[in-house]
């Protein structure tokens, strides 16, 4: 299945356009390579469809930031492919085994593979992603070379994963696992496997029962605020699922996760409160006032992009309980110019609906 990816690096961030950005060049493969050969530069190639969005956002909003020309112009050769309809595109998705858009390369002058990742990143992060390829510890191409080379050390191996990962070209879970199995369970307990534990296990997976289980002992190894955060999100993830219907709504469990999370003493978890009010709220049909004086009480407290995601979830899934004059202050309370619009039209569709029946 062919995937379109968006990294929201900043959640919801907006961009700044400038004229002034990425030079694409209009070449063949080949000669983008050899041009790049020549000028002693390396080779950047964004391999995108014409269905993908945030294809079309990275090429509207990224690519032509003034300070995507800054970094990228001196350093390389810049070249745009269509994956499904031009000759070098569909070679380069059979040759890296592509399933997901966009897809960035980045070759040397002779025209080996030094990092690929996968999914559109907003903004100026952009380039701190790019940058990864002259890190030795994260760079794609280097660390298959470790791993052909039979290295199997923890390092290599964490790093390559978390590179796989990023690639979206292969199943890397059977090689995860093995790794995981591989591990004494307190070799698991460092910064270098936190990502075993973050995005790639859920809130109810044997891994996150592990990872709480040994909470405190993550906490000494990698600081108090990751360790933490790790687990927030994972909770944020659960009770946005529940306001978004992504999951079915169960009382019973949602109270048992409720218990989980006060047991865990996690450090700055009132958008935690927010979530687990507006939720109840939903559930039972009842406690407006408690959702807006929770989100009123997070304000200031988590950063801005945190309560924009929450009232994204919670202002449309309690709307019905909710009277115009809370909406409006709950509104209020967001903070970022691409939220609001969207929502406003959910508002506007949902106030309307009544009358269309």
């Amino acid at each position: 299945m062919k995937r379109i990816i968006l990294t929201l690096i900043v959640v919801f961030s907006s961009v700044l356009l400038s004229a002034q950005g990425i030079e694409f060049q209009h070449l063949t493969l080949e000669q983008t390579i050899a041009k790049a050969k020549a000028e002693n530069k390396y080779v950047f190639i964004d391999v995108y469809t014409d269905w993908c969005g945030p294809c079309k956002l990275m090429s509207a909003q990224v690519f032509p930031m003034k300070e995507m020309g800054d970094y990228f112009n001196p350093k390389f050769v810049s070249l745009k492919l269509n994956g499904e309809t031009t000759v070098d595109g569909k070679s380069l998705v059979s040759k890296y085994k592509i399933t997901a858009y966009p897809t960035f390369i980045i070759l040397d002058g002779d025209g080996n593979m030094i990092h690929l990742f996968a999914g559109g990143v907003i903004g100026l992060a952009f380039i701190d992603k790019v940058a990864e390829s002259f890190n030795p510890d994260k760079a794609m191409g280097n660390l298959q070379k470790l791993y052909d080379s039979g290295d199997r050390s923890k390092k290599t191996m964490s790093s390559y994963l978390k590179a796989l990962i990023n690639s979206y070209t292969v199943d890397y879970r059977p090689m995860l696992d093995k790794f995981v199995d591989s591990l004494k369970p307190e070799e698991l307990i460092c910064n270098e496997c936190l990502f075993i534990f973050d995005d790639l296990a859920r809130l109810d997976s044997p891994r996150t029962d592990f990872y709480i289980k040994n909470l405190d002992k993550f906490r000494a190894s990698v600081g108090r605020e990751k360790a933490d955060t790790l687990l927030k999100k994972k909770f944020e993830a659960y009770y946005a699922g529940l306001l978004g219907n992504q999951r079915p709504k169960n009382e019973v469990e949602f109270e048992a996760v409720n218990k989980k999370l006060d047991s865990l003493n996690l450090h700055k978890t009132d958008i935690l409160s927010a979530y687990k009010t507006t939720v109840k709220a939903v559930m039972t049909n009842s406690g407006a006032d408690d959702i807006v004086k929770a989100a009123k009480k997070a304000v200031g407290k988590v950063h801005s992009n945190e309560t924009d995601v929450f009232l994204y979830y919670a202002i449309p899934a309690s709307f019905s309980i909710l009277s115009n004059e809370q909406v409006d202050q709950l509104m209020a309370l967001v903070k970022n110019e691409n939220v609001r619009p969207k929502l406003e039209s959910t508002i506007k569709r949902m106030r309307e609906k009544p009358a269309n029946k």
